[in-house]
């Protein structure tokens, strides 16, 4: 079931395994009846009877453990509901020309529950310090079509580009080819083999899209929203919402490699644009809330360590990880060395995706919230000079917030450390089973039983700012500027 708002792949792994163990059972009852069995056994009838008591009870226990947590994952989705920020509580907190009383009070509720889907389009550019607060209605609309602007520019030159590579015409003789030429036809293919790939969730975009029963209707939609190419008929058959996303996914990400064309595009990054398009229709402000989320902190994720022109890089982030395990947890740590993986790279997918494999659907939709509540992809300075800036603004307005600085503290910690906490904490939960590893490959098929695990996101969070005030700035990812983008604006 995917009922309340939990992905499918979380219960279908934990469906398996118990599947598993239910065959495994089956097998050694009917081994236990065999006559092979009852020959060897010096107290057969005893025997037997001990034998599946013991493992009947291992079941039942197993089954209440599955149980449980499944119990305890959707009451505490059930909680977060009730503190989410809903549709009525973001205009509330607005003024009557749009701009918002109080953006840090915001952030508060943000991080507490979560937001809406159908606000998230809305709330997601505020959150990147992609809208300002301060900001009217009609100001962020303007700034909007800007921004459209410059992603239309960006889509135009990808076709061009497309162009010059099929038809092998790029240049004269005399002149050199375009340097975006190369950024593109490297990316392009590797683009186009995994957005087909990627897993889809259905959300505000698949809603509105389904909503349109006539096919030329969402084909109009489809236009409006910079899905069909020139060439595509208006009376043709329409398509389903995964097929749409595929291509907007192909396109975003064809445009974010040549925004950012140091880094262009890596494995992985299909599953963060996929969350942004999920509950964006807009596939302008998609870009744009997928570009700013990927280009600060979490930039480094994309980069392979020494670099000629990047400081940071994944490496860098994961020794961050092993840094953090020797400091709060010394017996994992030196097991880990043991092993010969305490450079961490068995956490590789999990710091690239940020989790969004290991979690259910509907924590790692919250768990993003809160990594941009928080400003944890922005730089530490910036993040704090942003809260720093948020809090005066809301002192001239009389509002609510007092600029405690407990509060602030809550609000913002940057540089992506409270995510690589996070991904500590998931590991801290899983303590016993990474002791059981004997090696590396064991490691790599712990990970890839993460999503088992049915984690409570909001327990990880509160364990990660528990390893914060112990490790006190440990992991604050180096974040170098993107040329490309500044040159843009």
């Amino acid at each position: 079931s995917t009922s309340g708002g939990y992905g499918g792949k979380t219960i279908v792994v934990t469906t398996a395994a118990v599947g598993a163990f239910v065959a495994t059972v089956g097998a050694v009852f009917a081994y236990t009846n065999s006559e092979e069995y009852q020959s060897s056994s010096s107290s057969s009838s005893s025997s037997s009877s001990n034998w599946k008591r013991k493992i009947l009870d291992s079941f039942l226990t197993t089954s209440s453990y599955v149980t449980n947590k499944a119990s305890q994952m959707k009451s505490e989705h059930r909680r977060r509901e009730k503190k989410m920020l809903t549709t009525q509580m973001w205009f509330d907190g607005c003024d009557e020309s749009g701009r918002i009383v109080n953006p840090e009070a915001m952030r508060k509720i943000i991080i507490e529950g979560g937001i809406e889907s159908a606000l998230r389009q809305e709330v997601y550019p505020f959150l990147l310090n992609i809208r300002d607060p301060k900001d009217s209605a009609v100001e962020v609309e303007q700034a909007k079509q800007m921004r459209k602007v410059k992603y239309d520019a960006l889509r135009k030159r990808c076709k061009e580009l497309e162009l010059m590579m099929k038809s092998g015409k790029a240049y004269s003789k005399d002149s050199l080819p375009p340097r975006d030429l190369g950024v593109f036809t490297e990316n392009a293919p590797v683009i186009k083999a995994d957005a087909p790939r990627t897993t889809f969730v259905y959300g505000e975009f698949a809603a509105t899209y389904d909503a349109c029963d006539d096919a030329n209707t969402a084909a109009l939609l489809e236009k409006d929203l910079n899905v069909l190419s020139s060439g595509d008929k208006k009376n043709s058959k329409k398509k389903s919402w995964e097929v749409v996303q595929t291509q907007r996914c192909r396109k975003i990400l064809e445009a974010f490699a040549l925004y950012d064309p140091t880094v262009g595009y890596c494995q992985g990054m299909n599953e963060l644009a996929a969350g942004f398009l999920r509950d964006c229709v807009d596939e302008s402000e998609a870009f744009w809330c997928f570009a700013h989320f990927t280009s600060g902190a979490f930039r480094s994720h994309f980069v392979i360590s020494g670099h000629a022109h990047l400081d940071g890089g994944i490496s860098e982030r994961l020794l961050a990880l092993s840094t953090i395990f020797q400091i709060c947890d010394k017996p994992l740590w030196k097991h880990l060395h043991s092993l010969n993986s305490e450079n961490c790279m068995f956490a590789f997918r999990s710091v690239v995706v940020l989790l969004s494999r290991e979690l259910d659907v509907s924590s790692t939709i919250f768990l993003w919230d809160v990594l941009m509540a928080t400003r944890d992809f922005a730089p530490t300075a910036e993040a704090t000079a942003m809260s720093a800036a948020a809090a005066v603004y809301e002192e001239r307005n009389n509002s609510q917030f007092d600029g405690d600085s407990d509060i602030l503290e809550v609000l913002t910690v940057g540089g992506g450390r409270l995510f690589l906490h996070v991904v500590a904490a998931a590991f801290l939960e899983m303590r016993h089973s990474v002791f059981s590893c004997k090696n590396y490959d064991d490691l790599l098929q712990l990970c890839s039983r993460m999503p088992a695990q049915q984690f409570s996101v909001s327990r990880l969070l509160a364990k990660a700012k528990v390893l914060l005030s112990k490790t006190r700035g440990v992991g604050e990812a180096k974040v170098s500027q993107n040329v490309a983008a500044a040159a843009l604006f």
